[in-house]
């Protein structure tokens, strides 16, 4: 997925949805992604989502916001939810012609480092375990 701002307007997003797929409760992604901007830009993103059968956005599993320079970078592997949904990556314009996102390299593999741990129920409780927390 590449996107390439010039002829967007402030705001405007483009998703790209992987297959439908089922997850197990290893299950891990990982991507390589670029994110040029401007230095000022802070609106601009780059989301990735659990897009499930009700057609909503319904967690956010990684989020970068701003610019991150001319290299491609790599996330840590991100721990996914268990279940039947598709992923969703969602690149959202900034500043108009300032704008440029990539995302490549997408791979979901078995993790036994990976378990999810759904934080939504905590209401802004502060999780702790073992000496981390989230």
């Amino acid at each position: 997925m590449h996107l390439d701002s010039s002829n967007g307007q402030f705001g405007d997003k483009v998703t790209l949805l992987a297959p439908k797929m089922t997850f197990s409760a290893r299950s891990s992604l990982k991507f390589s992604y670029h994110m040029k901007l401007n230095d000022s830009d802070t609106f601009a993103a780059l989301s990735v989502y659990r897009y499930t059968q009700l057609q909503t956005y319904d967690t956010r599993l990684f989020e970068m916001r701003g610019n991150q320079g001319s290299e491609w970078k790599t996330p840590e592997s991100i721990c996914l939810p268990s279940g039947t949904y598709q992923l969703a990556f969602v690149g959202t314009v900034g500043y108009p012609s300032a704008s440029d996102i990539a995302v490549d390299n997408v791979v979901v593999a078995d993790d036994i480092n990976c378990e999810y741990w759904d934080t939504s129920s905590l209401d802004g409780s502060l999780l702790l375990f073992a000496g981390y927390s989230l």
